[in-house]
């Protein structure tokens, strides 16, 4: 048997169930109701009456459900569902006007014409002990296939639980009134009991039929949840390369939830990658509802596009749109203003006229992309490192020097330790320029590395005067064994 039909033969199963439970409650509280008189039960009797119709409801609406999507309903038939819980809380509602009417005239003739009897007593006991075995099953069955039918249902029976606890409490307390003989004013309240108890019930239904009500009708319109709808936000915009999501829309039909929205992303990329995206973000949704059709729109949304993207990222993404390198990147915002500041690389070599024509382009893209921006740029030939592999080797005794250095000035800092992956070469106009690794302090932040670092190369120019360019890569790592105390 396959999993629909196992599914659809479960939940008729225990639609099935609650149908007969109802029926057998029904006859037994009716019988009882009329020879005790006790309004308690009657409303009880009616009550059961109505959950009769309820789960006859229910079952039809589950097998109706279970059908598959056809042209004429090609989200399928699962909010019949929702209609039936619907259809359920309209008939509540008539069972509570009638018993409040009729507690109402009960209460104001001041007398009560229930007969006490344990069979009442008996009968709500029975009740009780039923209701509490159908919501378990209905709430496992509902749960496990969510269904909307089956959970109004458990939610209608589990009402039954507590009007029967009440009006069990009803037909005790006119039984022992009698029984007792109780005398006096405690006897006139012991007799209305039931009366009360009648009139709870029918708060206590009102209030489930009102919660049932708009649950059915939040979902029939379409009502999507704001909490999962952010959730699907947040998981998808964690796909890498989507750069946004947006038009979430959910809807709920019986057991399946349908998800549709638009994601984002970058202009130029293949259809085949588009696609890929498209099937990570659904995988992304099924990890919030599990089970759902989703519907998935690729539209070319760059992430430089987007108001609230950070600046720094759009300056960047528009220099890569212009095949443009740029560092020293200032930006200001005053008065709603936003001026721009950077160095824009260009190789030395390009006539200078065309290197200005291209950094225009890029500047007016770039106040397109950040508008009211005023952008001021400097441009500077690529930087010397690019011309590494025309440079001249470093004899290897004037390397050991440097790297005899290197290790004194670093025994001398507290904070840093084990130079390694040393390296020179000569460059043109620069001298010996010089690189290395080394240790600081994992417990530093950034300015303080870089506070370090400046010692560093401060202490490296005093030993060794003719150093060129000194490029320091500091590493997280552990503090120095010899390090007394802080000196940053």
């Amino acid at each position: 048997m396959s999993s629909s039909l196992e599914a659809s033969a479960e939940k008729n199963r225990a639609a099935l169930t609650s149908l007969w439970a109802a029926f057998a409650l029904t006859a037994v509280k009716l019988a009882v109701g009329l020879h005790t008189n006790s309004l308690g039960i009657l409303s009880e009797a009616l009550h059961s009456g109505l959950d009769l119709l309820a789960a006859a409801m229910t079952l039809a609406a589950v097998r109706v459900a279970s059908r598959p999507a056809d042209a004429r309903h090609p989200y399928g038939h699962g909010k019949i569902e929702n209609l039936s819980a619907l259809a359920q809380t309209l008939l509540l509602f008539l069972t509570c006007f009638w018993v409040v009417h009729e507690g109402v005239q009960r209460l104001l003739a001041g007398a009560s014409p229930v007969t006490p009897s344990l069979w009442g007593v008996g009968v709500m006991a029975l009740s009780i002990v039923i209701d509490v075995n159908r919501v378990r099953v209905l709430r496992r069955v509902a749960k496990k296939y969510k269904s909307q039918a089956l959970e109004a249902d458990a939610l209608h029976f589990s009402t039954d639980i507590l009007s029967s606890a009440v009006v069990l409490v009803g037909v005790l307390a006119v039984w022992l009134a009698s029984a007792l003989n109780v005398p006096g004013p405690m006897h006139a309240v012991l007799v209305q009991a039931d009366t009360v108890a009648a009139l709870l019930v029918a708060v206590i239904i009102f209030r489930a039929s009102i919660r049932m009500a708009r649950q059915a009708v939040d979902i029939l319109m379409d009502s999507g949840s704001m909490r999962e709808q952010q959730a699907i936000i947040k998981v998808v915009g964690r796909v890498p390369g989507i750069t946004n999501v947006r038009d979430v829309r959910l809807r709920t039909s019986g057991p399946t939830s349908f998800v549709d929205l638009t994601v984002g992303v970058e202009p130029g990329i293949q259809v085949s990658e588009g696609h890929k995206l498209a099937h990570e973000a659904e995988e992304a949704v099924a990890s919030v509802l599990e089970g759902a059709d989703v519907t998935v729109h690729v539209e070319p949304h760059s992430a430089a596009d987007d108001k609230h993207c950070d600046p720094f990222v759009q300056v960047q993404h528009t220099a890569w749109k212009h095949a443009l390198a740029v560092h020293n990147v200032h930006i200001l915002r005053s008065a709603g203003n936003c001026f721009v500041e950077l160095h824009v690389e260009l190789p030395g070599k390009m006539p200078f006229v065309q290197a200005y024509g291209r950094v225009v382009d890029f500047e007016d893209d770039l106040r397109k992309t950040m508008p009211g921006s005023e952008v001021v740029s400097h441009l500077e030939p690529v930087g010397t490192a690019y011309a590494l592999a025309y440079g001249a080797s470093v004899s290897v005794p004037y390397a050991e020097m440097v790297w005899r250095e290197i290790e004194a000035v670093l025994a001398k800092e507290p904070l840093a330790c084990n130079p390694h992956k040393f390296s020179t070469y000569e460059l043109p106009e620069q001298g010996v320029c010089i690189s290395f690794h080394c240790d600081v302090d994992a417990t530093l932040s950034v300015e303080e590395a870089h506070t370090v670092c400046m010692r560093l190369e401060k202490q490296l120019r005093l030993s060794a005067p003719q150093l060129g360019r000194i490029i320091i890569h500091m590493e997280p790592g552990a503090r120095p064994q010899r390090e007394q105390g802080s000196v940053i």
